[in-house]
C-alpha cells in the first residue's frame, strides 16, 4: 500500500509546490513592477514632491494677490502708484520717457555715460 500510494503523494506535493512557487514569483513580479509596485509608489512619491513645491508656489501668489487687492480697496497711494506704473499714466508738470526693453545692446548709446570702457 506504501508503494502505491507514494507516486500519487509525490505527484500532488510536487503540484502544489509548482503552484505555491508560481504564486511567488506572480507577486514578487507585481512587488517589483505592477501598478501597485514599489516602484510605481517612488513614482508618485516623487510626483507629491513636485506637487507640494507648486501648492506651495500657489499659496504664496494667492497671498500676494490677496495683499495686493487690499492695498487696491484700502491705499490711494497704492493705487495712484499702480495706475502711473502700470498705464504710463503722467502729472501734468511730468515727462513721461518710454524705453524699448528688447533694444539691442550693440548700439552706440549701449555704454554712454560708461567712462571705463572705450566707444
Amino acid at each position: 500500500m506504501d508503494k502505491s500510494a507514494s507516486p500519487v503523494s509525490f505527484f500532488w506535493k510536487s503540484a502544489i509546490l509548482a503552484l505555491a512557487l508560481f504564486m511567488n514569483l506572480t507577486l514578487a513580479f507585481r512587488l517589483l513592477w505592477g501598478d501597485q509596485s514599489v516602484v510605481a509608489w517612488r513614482a508618485l512619491k516623487a510626483r507629491l514632491g513636485q506637487m507640494t513645491v507648486e501648492l506651495r508656489d500657489l499659496d504664496k501668489r494667492r497671498a500676494d494677490l490677496s495683499r495686493e487687492i487690499r492695498l487696491l480697496q484700502t491705499d490711494d497711494s497704492y493705487v495712484e502708484k499702480m495706475i502711473r506704473q502700470r498705464l504710463n499714466y503722467v502729472r501734468g508738470n511730468e515727462i513721461l520717457y518710454l524705453f524699448d526693453e528688447a533694444a539691442p545692446e550693440n548700439s552706440a548709446w549701449a555704454g554712454a555715460g560708461n567712462d571705463d570702457e572705450p566707444q
